[in-house]
């Protein structure tokens, strides 16, 4: 298995894998642990069907459609501009949202990938992320499958020979979070080892548990961070505090050391807030000054 420490490893990595595919997509997706760790290439769906094995959800498939549909009709919000009958899309969403479904998350996006394989991974922890390279000799229009879709739930078995599974599907960009990840996904019928289908050529990457932490701020300065990832008011909000709580510590490790310094020397003359003051690193602000930007805002004058 290939190691890699820096966003320049993995994209050496990706290049040579994508000389073999011409010019075919190539599809990623990054995990906090790989199958060595016992974390196989499987939807949310079957792994938690076996912690699950007596839930209905799990063993009747009118169960799980419909409790995909109740799902639907409880947060109509998120679905009002999909067709309900277009299935894969309804799926595609919910999975992006945390529910277990038959299909498994890629992103086009390399350092999307990247960014979900340390997401919740620390340098010092026992997590050992990865990351997976995916080629499919078919990538198939959501609209295509759809049809097949409603046959495996409705048990149309004249129609069942026609299924393949795993099939890569082109996901559905109704939803600002699926664009923003660039994101498309893998469909399960049943369980089964994505590795060991003909038409999938997959590739498992570790990543150096000591480039953890450097690899997170190259993301963050090429702009890969939660607020794209997730894009969302909250996310901003998260940002901004953290931002803040960095600055303050910061601040209060380097007036800390400054007073120890001071009282080293006992040098009662030293003013160290004004030190601190002036070891900060000045952010230049960009002040908003036309008017056009402020209509209904009627500052006062002093």
């Amino acid at each position: 298995m290939q190691t890699v420490g820096t966003i320049s490893d993995l994209l050496k990595i990706i290049l040579e894998f994508k000389s073999f595919f011409s010019a075919q997509q190539i599809y990623y997706r990054g995990q906090k642990n790989g199958r060595k760790e016992g974390w196989d290439l499987l939807p949310s769906f079957y792994r938690e069907r076996k912690q699950n094995p007596k839930i209905p959800f799990y063993t009747d498939k009118k169960e799980e459609i419909n409790a995909i549909y109740k799902f639907v009709e409880k947060n109509y919000d998120y679905f009002k501009e999909i067709d309900f009958s277009d299935l894969i899309s309804i799926i595609n969403i919910l999975q992006h949202y945390g529910f277990p479904t038959r299909v498994l998350d890629v992103t086009q996006n390399p350092l999307v990938a990247l960014y979900f394989a340390l997401e919740q991974v620390e340098n010092d922890d026992e997590n050992h992320p990865v990351i997976y390279l995916l080629y499919a000799e078919k990538v198939n229009a959501a609209y295509m499958v759809n049809n097949e879709l409603h046959d495996f739930y409705n048990e149309n078995i004249e129609d069942k020979k026609r299924l393949y599974s795993p099939i890569l599907v082109n996901g559905s960009y109704l939803s600002d979070r699926i664009r923003s990840q660039k994101g498309d996904f893998i469909l399960f019928y049943d369980e089964t080892d994505i590795a060991k289908i003909p038409s999938f050529s997959v590739e498992e990457i570790a990543i150096e548990k000591s480039k953890v932490d450097n690899l997170k701020e190259e993301l963050e300065l090429i702009g890969i961070s939660e607020s794209t990832i997730y894009p969302s008011l909250s996310a901003e909000t998260k940002k901004i505090k953290r931002n803040m709580l960095n600055t303050y510590m910061q601040k209060d490790f380097l007036r800390t050391g400054l007073e120890k310094s001071v009282n080293n020397f006992s040098n009662p003359k030293v003013d160290v807030n004004r030190m601190v003051e002036q070891k900060e690193v000045s952010v230049p602000r960009k002040y908003l000054q036309s008017k056009k930007m402020f209509v209904g805002l009627n500052p006062q004058k002093k």
